[in-house]
């Protein structure tokens, strides 16, 4: 019910994945009559895969933490949350305020064994694939300790996803091993001395999309910063291409490798960032998603719950204690 596009993207991008998916249902958690007349206008054999939860109001995009936390019961928000505690649900995907978010499913899911704070994961295209980075926004003033953990989590969470042994880099000014804030050259020591993390270095914002390493970790802060200025570049790359190519006839002959490169680069591709260190799966999509990227927040939900991210999480957690 919340982000830049509301009901119209969350209905379109539900009904998305559920065209994707066969083996998807969705339980959809909001105003019931505006979510029904919605609905009412799927094929058959969609409706039969999607169920409404009704919820008494909707946390504003606005709504600071303490609020949320006064005010978040019977909201849609904190509905869908309890779908996931109570079992009748595998996971929630919410396009609403992040920080209302992350409070309420802590407070109403818990953490990870060892985990204070969740922190925001997503991926980014690369050459050849895609760069996990880690945290984008959750956690903005962090000490070395919180690195180290976002590492921790990062490295079991991308070895599930993509069945590979990540290399991880950590966020920095340069690439010497003096540059840099002291914290950042602390959480550096520690994380090296991992036995389990294949510890790559420090890396540059310009480096995070050379495919050099899978995983980046950083603040919040910085991360929030590095994803959104990405988003900013690819709009301003094809923005500048459609206006120098025109409408001629070297835009006709373009146009299939311009979509494929679009699609490629396209950031509603990679929405969904998970909330990792809670005991539940929670995806946050973007705010200003489109129907397709909210789609796929849902198909990750899907992905997370299939391969049992959060058991193996805290199998490897309570192993690294």
């Amino acid at each position: 019910m919340s982000g830049d596009g509301g009901l119209e993207v969350a209905l379109g991008g539900a009904r998305l994945a559920l065209q994707h998916d066969d083996g998807l249902t969705l339980t959809l958690v909001g105003e019931r009559t505006s979510i029904d007349a919605g609905v009412a206008r799927w094929p058959d054999a969609l409706r039969r895969r999607a169920g409404v939860a009704a919820a008494e109001h909707v946390l504003p995009m606005d709504v600071d933490t303490a609020r949320a936390l006064r005010q978040g019961r019977g909201s849609s928000m904190h509905q869908a949350i309890e779908l996931v505690a109570s079992g009748r649900a595998g996971a929630v995907v919410s396009g609403g305020n992040t920080g209302a978010l992350m409070a309420l499913s802590r407070q109403r899911l818990g953490m990870l064994p060892g985990i204070e704070r969740p922190a925001l994961m997503a991926a980014l295209p690369v050459p050849g694939g895609t760069v996990w980075v880690l945290d984008l926004g959750a956690n903005i003033g962090v000490d070395a300790r919180r690195l180290l953990e976002f590492a921790r989590l990062g490295h079991t969470a991308v070895r599930v996803l993509s069945e590979r042994n990540p290399a991880i880099g950590l966020l920095n000014i340069g690439r010497e091993p003096g540059k840099g804030p002291d914290v950042v050259r602390e959480a550096a020591r520690l994380i090296a001395a991992e036995p389990e993390i294949d510890y790559y270095g420090f890396v540059e914002a310009d480096q995070v999309f050379a495919g050099q390493v899978d995983l980046v970790v950083c603040d919040g802060f910085a991360g929030n910063v590095l994803i959104k200025g990405a988003e900013g570049i690819v709009r301003l790359l094809f923005a500048e291409l459609r206006r120098s190519v025109g409408r001629g006839a070297l835009a006709w002959v373009i146009r299939r490798p311009m979509q494929r490169l679009h699609d490629r680069l396209d950031p509603a591709r990679h929405n969904g960032a998970p909330l990792l260190g809670l005991q539940g799966v929670v995806i946050k999509s973007h705010g200003g998603s489109c129907q397709r990227g909210f789609a796929s927040a849902i198909g990750l939900a899907a992905l997370e719950m299939r391969h049992k991210l959060v058991p193996k999480l805290e199998q490897a957690l309570w192993a690294s204690y």
